[in-house]
């Protein structure tokens, strides 16, 4: 083969080539290492440095996305372990009421004061055994017109945060409607009763699709068990 040919089948060498080797072969600049200061690369800035140069700053951007990663984490973190705090602190709360009206009380203080809720609401669906209730506008009729509103909810009994229609903040919040711009709605079981627990806020991105719901769900799970207890006891 003659030199010409030997570089025409170089040429054919193409870059996707080019880079499996150096893949292939990490120890290709230790072998070479007048090659990092020879190569030259385009900076973000548009100008030329040495490939030396240009690895130093993809490392020290990847540096700055761990660390924002890593602040992002520890604000989670402490968010998380403020929440556990303030859901303890209600679980406690919740013991000590003697009452359905005292759980009422307690989650209106306890939501407002440790949750930033602007609202909440409870209805629960009348059936057979509890055909009323200590406090007024909680019950809904089975056949009622405010299920419709909420049906999705009921029937698949998971949580959901957004923005409420004008029918199911009106049906929830009554007066209070028109300032309830985002709300999470959290199905109740109590014992054998279905029920709602939902909590509105003033902000629009207080509750949203994307925000996480598990404390969300220890919390109805914790009103509809005592809740449970309490109309257990008023009935013997």
């Amino acid at each position: 083969m003659t030199k010409q040919q030997k570089l025409k089948q170089q040429s054919d060498i193409t870059a996707e080539q080019v880079r499996d080797y150096l893949l292939e072969t990490p120890d290709f600049f230790n072998q070479y290492p007048e090659l990092l200061e020879e190569a030259k690369v385009t900076n973000q800035q548009g100008g030329v440095v040495s490939l030396t140069m240009r690895q130093l700053a993809l490392l020290r951007d990847k540096n700055e996305k761990a660390h924002k990663q890593l602040e992002g984490l520890l604000a989670i973190a402490r968010e998380n372990d403020a929440l556990f705090g303030r859901m303890q602190q209600l679980t406690t709360a919740l013991i000590d009421a003697r009452c359905v009206e005292d759980v009422f009380a307690t989650l209106d203080d306890t939501l407002r004061d440790c949750f930033g809720a602007d609202f909440f609401a409870i209805r629960l669906i009348a059936n057979d055994d509890c055909l009323d209730f200590p406090i007024s506008d909680v019950l809904w009729e089975k056949d009622g017109i405010e299920l419709e509103n909420f049906k999705r909810v009921f029937d698949s009994q998971k949580i959901k945060c957004g923005h409420p229609t004008h029918a199911q903040a009106k049906s929830l919040f009554n007066e209070q409607a028109e300032n309830v711009h985002s709300v999470a709605l959290i199905p109740l079981k109590i014992d054998k009763q279905d029920g709602l627990l939902a909590i509105g806020s003033k902000s629009e991105d207080r509750f949203h699709p994307t925000m996480g719901t598990l404390f969300l769900a220890h919390l109805g799970e914790l009103v509809g068990k005592r809740l449970a207890s309490l109309q257990y006891i008023d009935k013997k």
